[in-house]
């Protein structure tokens, strides 16, 4: 199903998008549900995701490597003191991938610092969608130095040595890579 969404992005600027568009950027299998997508937060992720390469290989590997079955992971992006992308991801209990949302800004609040928003919008997946298992926070210009890094674990690094980084909850296998 290809539902067209309208809504407002933080800057206030109107953005359409479609389930469709989702799907195709993620490499999604048709059976993933796309779960009330905020169209400003996916705008902005599109314009992020727009240049990657492999980002579907990645994409995949993160979910098995670091999402526990039966659970869920957001991954955000802050930018002028607001959540201005975001990502949840869900699994189901044989680890498949079932469903993609973004934080929702009628249920959480998308503004402030980084630390207090991100554990609100892990709060909120929690309450929503059951178990997090990964939670994963960046200031913009230290996303797109991950997305564009083949090296993801030194990009986490330096985001977090940088104070660019909140990561919480923390998958062991996660704590393990980075150490």
């Amino acid at each position: 199903m290809n539902v067209h969404r309208r809504c407002y992005d933080l800057e206030g600027e109107e953005d359409t998008m479609h389930d469709g568009e989702i799907a195709e950027v993620l490499a999604l299998h048709p059976d993933v549900e796309v779960l009330n997508i905020d169209g400003g937060q996916w705008s902005h992720a599109q314009r992020l995701l727009d240049g990657s390469s492999a980002l579907g290989a990645d994409f995949s590997r993160a979910i098995d490597a670091f999402v526990r079955p039966g659970s869920s992971a957001v991954v955000g992006v802050f930018h002028k003191g607001a959540l201005w992308a975001s990502l949840v991801v869900t699994v189901d209990p044989a680890k498949v991938l079932a469903a993609v949302t973004t934080a929702d800004p009628a249920q959480v609040n998308l503004h402030g610092d980084m630390a207090t928003v991100s554990s609100d919008v892990v709060a909120w997946v929690r309450r929503r969608l059951g178990p997090c298992s990964l939670g994963l926070f960046f200031d913009k210009p230290y996303a797109e130095a991950f997305l564009a890094s083949p090296d993801k674990a030194a990009a986490v690094r330096a985001a977090a040595t940088d104070g660019a980084l909140v990561l919480s909850p923390t998958p062991p296998a996660l704590a393990i890579a980075l150490a």
